[in-house]
């Protein structure tokens, strides 16, 4: 996926959220993001034979479930709680998908110097 247009989708969403008109809103933009980041990290780890394409629908649809589940036992049903909820768990998926894709961890060891590396690479 191309870099400027997850920038353009993650700032729009961003953007919606900043401009809600009430801080639950905002609650579920943020939940709701933190659960498609989570998703999409563990698809991305675990299924290599999906295309970042569905790694971020994926991480979506299960980052949604959670604020799906929460608006069918509330009293009300709002749509734009559920609309929240959605942006806020593509949002995290399309973050992840970028960290994830761009990040590399490398540990070693020198058991010469007994001494451990953590070493943290990002693709610029």
């Amino acid at each position: 996926m191309n870099i400027k247009k997850s920038i353009l989708i993650l700032g729009l969403s961003s953007f919606i959220s900043l401009n809600a008109a009430d801080t639950n809103s905002g609650k579920h933009f943020v939940l709701s993001a933190a659960f498609g980041f989570t998703a999409e990290t563990i698809i991305h780890k675990e299924y290599y034979q999906y295309d970042d394409f569905d790694k971020i629908a994926l991480g979506t649809l299960l980052g949604t479930i959670p604020g799906l589940a929460k608006e069918l036992t509330d009293d009300k049903f709002s749509t734009s709680d559920l609309a929240f909820d959605i942006a806020g768990s593509l949002s995290g998926a399309i973050l992840s998908n970028y960290v994830n894709n761009n990040t590399s961890i490398f540990i070693s060891h020198n058991h010469e110097k007994e001494q451990t590396k953590l070493n943290l690479a990002f693709n610029f």
